[in-house]
């Protein structure tokens, strides 16, 4: 469970962006709403955020962040801030204040006040605890991508980093955050880096998003996707549940489905749009190592690459899978035990 002081950070996080953060989409229906991105991250994180805010009610009597500790991390009032006195208020804890200037300098952006903003920030990581959950809690806030839909990326990018590198040279561990509800990590590779060498796992998936690689080479990143693979990640990673990575990217060109979603006469043109567009991906998947087979085991029902393009009717990237190493009696082989 978290601790009590955890839970007030993440309460106070949760107020903060409620009122302002709308549903995000990672690509095509994959959605962490709100604040509940938070929620996609595989550690011991409350229930929900409201339960998280609920039960800091309960046990500390916390329910918002105090507006003077808004205020004072909106101004960089780092005088201000030594001088309130959690004694009076918990809202004055250093952690809950924590998760407030966290918040301000993410989605906040003004120059005028981002290194004032930063110094609370320092101060704040000095006096609290964030070698534990806290600290990742707050990591993944780098990584999640609400502050993107308010402010341009180059805005965010420079101002997360900086974050990030504070947080982990101060102790905080990125073991259990979900770098695949990572925005617009793909023209940042330093970030990455910084959060794989600090424990984070590259391979994570979550219900709502699926492995970072994935999204990456669905977005046609290739250069992006290089730079993930040398930093662990697994072309071979499976996409929810068992199936593979290669799996998914040939299931998403599927003749009929195409047929029944555009007009007759531009079916032909969208069909071969589809086919080179999934193709490429596919080349780019083997090339970076990928099972050609799809790593079929009887634990994801030993279904191939091969046998979806034929399912798909994609004939041509079917072919194209036998030229890269495909067999095409693998599945069956695999399903007789054999």
């Amino acid at each position: 469970m978290l601790s009590v002081r955890t839970h007030a950070a993440v309460a106070a996080l949760s107020l903060a962006f409620a009122a302002h953060s709308p549903a995000m989409a990672a690509d095509d229906g994959e959605k962490c709403e709100g604040f509940n991105r938070l929620l996609c991250m595989p550690i011991a994180a409350a229930a929900s955020v409201a339960d998280a805010a609920a039960g800091v009610a309960e046990m500390v009597n916390f329910k918002k962040p105090s507006t003077k500790v808004i205020d004072a991390t909106d101004e960089g009032d780092l005088a201000r801030i030594k001088r309130f006195d959690p004694r009076k208020d918990p809202s004055f804890e250093p952690e809950t204040m924590l998760g407030v200037a966290v918040n301000t300098y993410l989605t906040k952006p003004d120059p005028a006040k981002d290194a004032k903003r930063f110094a609370v920030l320092e101060y704040l990581v000095e006096k609290a605890d964030i070698s534990g959950e806290l600290g990742t809690v707050l990591l993944q806030e780098t990584v999640s991508q609400a502050y993107f839909a308010r402010n341009p990326a180059q805005e965010s990018w420079p101002r997360r980093l900086a974050l990030a590198h504070l947080l982990v040279e101060r102790g905080a561990s990125a073991k259990g955050i979900n770098l695949s509800t990572c925005d617009h990590c793909e023209t940042d590779n330093e970030f990455l880096a910084l959060l794989i060498q600090a424990g984070a796992n590259p391979n994570v998936q979550s219900t709502t998003y699926s492995a970072l690689l994935n999204r990456f080479i669905r977005k046609d990143q290739f250069d992006a996707a290089k730079r993930l693979v040398a930093l662990g990640a697994d072309p071979n990673g499976s996409t929810w549940g068992q199936r593979s990575m290669l799996v998914r990217l040939v299931s998403e060109c599927d003749k009929d489905l195409t047929r029944n979603l555009v007009p007759s006469d531009r079916f032909e043109a969208e069909w071969e749009k589809c086919v080179a567009a999934v193709t490429t991906r596919v080349n780019f998947a083997i090339e970076q190592g990928a099972d050609p087979n799809g790593k079929a085991n009887p634990d994801n029902g030993c279904l191939t690459p091969y046998e979806v393009a034929l399912e798909k009717k994609n004939d041509e990237l079917a072919a194209r899978l036998l030229k890269l190493g495909a067999r095409s009696r693998f599945g069956e082989v695999c399903r007789s035990g054999g």
